[in-house]
């Protein structure tokens, strides 16, 4: 199985990311790292691989707020955050594409994994949701998204997270 996994470059001031600290410790993947930014992170990682090539694209971002690891059910066709993205950009309400579903749901056999990992339905509405949806509005039957817990920068907890998502990616 051919498998991509992607995570953030840090945000918001951050000295890191904590999906991309846990990515140093995924193995036997392809992985890229994008910027934290509405609809160019998907442009981005498109302009760097053809993820038709790929049976499950992983995309993974940090959820500060929790304390578990959470794969993503669904994505919103909404951008709305407090936040700005690493371009500045600061988006209230905004639709992601035009005429569309309001909610995408991942067509990947998540049942396999829901007894080792928290199912969310709340991607947010920051670039995580923003990438998200972007991925299963083109590749709903091979893309899921994870995120990553409050890891206070540990390498432990960043190598628990990454053995997690390992066997996440085995029993898909």
């Amino acid at each position: 199985m051919k498998v991509l996994v992607t995570a953030f470059k840090p945000f918001n001031n951050l000295e890191n990311n904590y999906s991309m600290e846990v990515l140093n410790y995924i193995t036997d993947v392809d992985k890229v790292v994008i910027d934290v930014c509405y609809d160019y992170s998907y442009q981005e990682l498109v302009s760097k691989f053809d993820l038709k090539l790929y049976d499950l694209i992983i995309a993974l971002g940090e959820a500060r707020m929790r304390n578990i690891l959470t794969l993503e059910t669904q994505a919103k066709n909404i951008s709305s955050c407090s936040l700005k993205d690493n371009m500045n950009q600061l988006k209230k309400d905004e639709v992601i594409i035009e005429g569309n579903d309001e909610i995408l749901y991942t067509k990947v056999k998540i049942e396999k994994v829901s007894k080792i990992v928290q199912l969310s339905n709340d991607a947010g509405k920051f670039v995580c949701n923003n990438l998200y949806y972007h991925l299963l509005n083109n590749h709903p039957d091979k893309a899921i998204f994870i995120h990553i817990p409050n890891c206070n920068n540990d390498i432990e907890m960043y190598k628990k997270c990454a053995k997690e998502i390992n066997e996440i990616i085995s029993r898909l």
